[in-house]
């Protein structure tokens, strides 16, 4: 067969061009495929079959109704009893088939028309089985005998009791096998007909010791299952339940059609029982009723949306007991999703709502400690923003929080206000504002603080008022400051050109600033800008200090007096 690392192809054989167009053209997935018309081109080809995993069989093709059919599964399975068989077909004769002797060949079986969607779904498990069988044969196990471990059959026995006498296996009980094949087939909600076919008299043989034995220990164990179906003892306790005992019966003979009808029957149950568990919150009762059914019907669609739909049910009771329910309420359903486990429905849902009540509980110590406010850890302001924020908790567990917290804020806001601490008030009030919750506290206490401050500003005002009239009192009190009769130039000697920039015949200015003493002398002679800057500088300083003046006055006194700052700019040119 095929390297472990590349996938098997599957072999569709159909003379359909609507059955072969349905599962190939609608393939989506990197799956390959090879088509054939009839049964009889692969067995003419067996290469065919190297590198395949998967045949899926239109039995239409076979041309020769039910039994050629039967004949040409046969047929395939001796070519390569590694492959795995999946027919599609018409639900008569498809149902026919499978109440045949062969059907323990047939892994799957699907009406027409075909939905490749339902075939791709089989496609993981065959692979699988196709895997186990290309193992057990390079292991040198004997693989052409298929069926239960009480009742095995080689396939090469099937085909010779097809030659020889096609009514051998009538007389199993094909009641069974119409309920296998609504398990099969899938499509329509209309079970198949049971169909009892009698065996020929000629074909009748005395039962033996051992035969005898067998339907005494199935007719007991029926029996059993059936007290415990009267009791309600579907699929609990373990060791003591309708489903347990219907199981050992079909361990020992895999055709009891009593063991198949209550299977039937506890699955029905099982439904009813499934709305119930659901309607009352017990989750985790739920989910062990669906995993029963998948173990009844594994191939009943309807368990996908039954698991689907409990998910969304609990989805909407946690929401509901976020919103309206009591701690009890909260308390329990916690419990029963824990019960479920994280790996299944719900799992999500019980983490969420366990982590609400550790929140809750948080919250709850921080207002009863008075932590409420930042910067201090775990406060009771900082829980509740963070919670609001991402949506930790709900409606009903956080208005009653954040009222608590809101009055416990207003009230040290008020406090903070009676001991005149403007900036506690302030931070406190800031944050009840936040919180939204109590708008009249707030406006009563935000008008107490505009009245103080209000208060506080006119007591400033007045104070401002005092001062300015003191300030001009003193004003008015103060002498004329007495008039100076400014200093006049006696003498300016002109300044000295520096020896370089006449050389290389640089202009300039140079603005100095400067006092005049009380003997008429220039005093604090320094330089406020010059161009070009630093080549006249020194000359012009030198100049200006050898300047000579009448002193500054005090026009009252006549006194000489220093006089106030002095500015000149000096030019230096060549003419």
């Amino acid at each position: 067969m095929s390297d472990d690392n590349i996938k098997p192809s599957a072999l569709v054989i159909s003379a359909d061009s609507a059955v072969v167009e349905a599962i190939i053209g609608n393939n989506t997935t990197d799956q390959q495929f090879t088509a054939r018309e009839t049964v009889g081109e692969v067995l003419s080809n067996t290469d065919l079959l190297e590198g395949n995993g998967i045949i899926i069989f239109d039995i239409d093709s076979a041309g020769g109704g039910v039994d050629a059919a039967i004949d040409q599964a046969i047929k395939l399975k001796q070519a390569d009893p590694t492959q795995v068989l999946i027919m599609v077909g018409e639900k008569e004769p498809l149902s026919e088939i499978l109440k045949s002797n062969i059907q323990p060949l047939v892994y799957r079986a699907f009406n027409k028309p075909v939905s490749p969607n339902q075939i791709f779904l089989a496609f993981k498990s065959g692979y699988a089985l196709n895997a186990e069988l290309v193992a057990k044969q390079a292991a040198g196990e004997d693989i052409m005998t298929v069926g239960p471990a009480e009742n095995k059959a080689s396939i090469d026995s099937m085909a010779a009791s097809r030659k020889t006498n096609p009514a051998i296996y009538a007389g199993i009980g094909v009641v069974v096998l119409g309920i296998i094949a609504f398990l099969f087939l899938g499509g329509e909600d209309e079970a198949v007909a049971p169909v009892v076919v009698n065996t020929p008299q000629e074909q009748t043989t005395s039962a033996t010791e051992d035969e005898v034995s067998t339907v005494s220990i199935t007719n007991e164990l029926n029996q059993q299952a059936a007290n415990a179906l009267l009791d309600g003892r579907y699929i609990s306790p373990k060791g003591d339940n309708a489903l347990e005992y219907y199981d050992q019966v079909l361990a020992i003979d895999p055709y009891d059609p009593i063991a198949y009808e209550g299977r039937k029957t506890i699955a029905e149950s099982l439904r009813t029982s499934y709305q119930e568990y659901v309607d009352s919150a017990d989750f985790d009762k739920a989910l062990e009723t669906v995993e029963a059914l998948r173990v009844i019907e594994p191939l009943n669609l309807d368990n996908d949306t039954l698991v689907e739909n409990l998910d969304q049910a609990i989805q909407a009771h946690v929401k509901d007991v976020q919103a309206n329910g009591s701690a009890e309420d909260i308390a329990k359903t916690t419990a029963v999703l824990e019960r479920i486990g994280d790996d299944k429905a719900g799992g999500g849902a019980a983490a969420a709502l366990k982590a609400e009540q550790e929140l809750i509980a948080k919250i709850d110590a921080a207002l009863e400690s008075g932590n409420l406010t930042p910067p201090s850890k775990g406060n009771a302001y900082s829980l509740v923003s963070e919670a609001l924020k991402t949506n930790k908790i709900s409606k009903t567990n956080s208005e009653p929080r954040v009222k608590a917290l809101s009055a416990s804020l207003l009230a040290r806001a008020n406090e903070a206000f009676e001991a005149d601490n403007a900036e506690d008030t302030s931070k406190y009030s800031a944050l009840v504002k936040r919180l939204n919750v109590d708008r009249k506290g707030l406006n009563e206490l935000t008008e107490k603080v505009k009245a103080k401050q209000a208060e506080i500003a006119a007591a400033a005002a007045d104070a401002a008022e005092g001062e300015q009239q003191a300030a001009a009192a003193v004003e008015e009190a103060k002498p004329e400051p007495p008039k100076i009769i400014p200093a006049k130039i006696i003498s300016r000697e002109a300044p000295r050109y520096p020896s370089r920039a006449l050389k290389n015949e640089i202009e300039g200015w140079v603005k100095v600033r400067f006092f005049i003493d009380t003997n008429g002398k220039p005093i604090d002679v320094t330089v406020v800008e010059s161009e070009p800057a630093k080549t006249f500088d020194d000359a012009a300083v030198k100049s200006v200090k050898k300047w000579r003046f009448s002193p500054a006055r005090n026009q009252t006194t006549g006194l000489a007096v220093r006089s106030t700052s002095i500015s000149t700019k000096v030019q230096f040119r060549l003419d």
